[in-house]
């Protein structure tokens, strides 16, 4: 039966299991907040499913008299309903919202409208907070720190973005993968500020190795910068007994304050970003996208390119 779109084209969802509602295209198999797969009719939304109600209940009553006639279902007045000035709406009435992200899938195409940052994507399945890193985060930091901003707030932010990102994916981990009551409990309790604790707890927990194809001076410089944001973050900059003690950096005295250059802020950023890309892989080694959504998004890509190509 037919289910009209939002003005923009797009159909709004809700999950059965977490009750998250998000708007997309046609396609949708995944709910973006907690990740669970089913069919797009166990997504409609409960205004969704009130107006099949109504449809069903116009066929049946069609179908339940002796003598013919005709049965309309007014779409216009439907429409008509979205002003918000007229108060009584038609049985068959049903309105979508607009949620916070809107991001289209740089793996599958899909469009996404959701409530906060991050999520699933509803067509294929793929996390977009590797893409948001990438895109907006790492970006706006590079474009600071090429605009000579403060390089030690760069740093300490770079960090901070990659905390948050570890938390987003260990959140999903401890939710979908079988766990002892201790590990679990653990997991949901940690912070993630430390570097080698993160990566041991990630390969020995998940089997996922975030410093995957990092060079040894680039694991060290990591660490380091992952010490140096506790001393942006709560010592003013200033290196205190802890720092120096954990950190093993020989360079400075206690109470010196810290300083970053051009090529340090940057090169953190690129480090996190390396390091998030392979949380990334490790989890999808474990959560599978959709394949078919993936392939035609190829295969179309494909074919736009090769149009190119031959200049039709």
């Amino acid at each position: 039966m037919f289910i009209g779109s939002d003005s923009d084209g797009k159909f709004g969802r809700q999950c059965p299991a977490c009750d998250g509602y998000w708007r997309s295209d046609l396609d949708a198999h995944v709910c973006p907040y907690c990740g669970i797969r089913a069919r797009v009719v166990d997504f409609l939304t409960p205004a969704q499913r009130s107006y099949v109600q109504q449809f069903c209940a116009k066929m049946n009553d069609a179908l339940g008299v002796e003598v013919g006639g005709e049965y309309v279902i007014d779409m216009d007045a439907v429409a008509d309903a979205a002003d918000a000035s007229i108060a009584e709406k038609p049985a068959f009435y049903y309105a979508e919202l607009s949620q916070q992200n809107r991001f289209t899938c740089e793996a599958c195409g899909g469009f996404n409208d959701i409530l906060g940052t991050f999520g699933y994507c509803t067509v294929c399945g793929t996390r977009n907070d590797l893409q948001e890193l990438s895109d907006t985060t790492i970006k706006s930091l590079r474009d600071r720190i090429n605009a000579r901003g403060q390089y030690e707030a760069c740093v300490r932010d770079s960090v901070a973005a990659f905390d948050s990102f570890v938390s987003q994916y260990v959140k999903q981990l401890v939710q979908h993968v079988p766990l002892t009551p201790a590990r679990r409990n653990r997991l949901e309790k940690v912070r993630f500020h430390n570097l080698q604790l993160v990566a041991a707890e990630l390969r020995q927990t998940f089997d996922i190795d975030i410093l995957d194809g990092l060079a040894a001076d680039e694991i060290e410089f990591a660490k380091l910068m992952f010490h140096r944001r506790h001393v942006y973050e709560h010592e003013g900059g200033e290196a205190d007994e802890k720092y120096i003690e954990n950190s093993g950096d020989k360079t400075v005295r206690l109470k010196q304050a810290l300083r970053e250059t051009i090529e340090s802020a940057h090169r953190i950023a690129g480090t996190v970003q390396k390091m998030a890309s392979n949380l990334h892989k490790g989890f999808h080694e474990i959560f599978p996208p959709e394949e078919r959504p993936l392939q035609e998004y190829q295969r179309s890509r494909e074919i736009a390119r090769n149009r190119r190509a031959s200049g039709d």
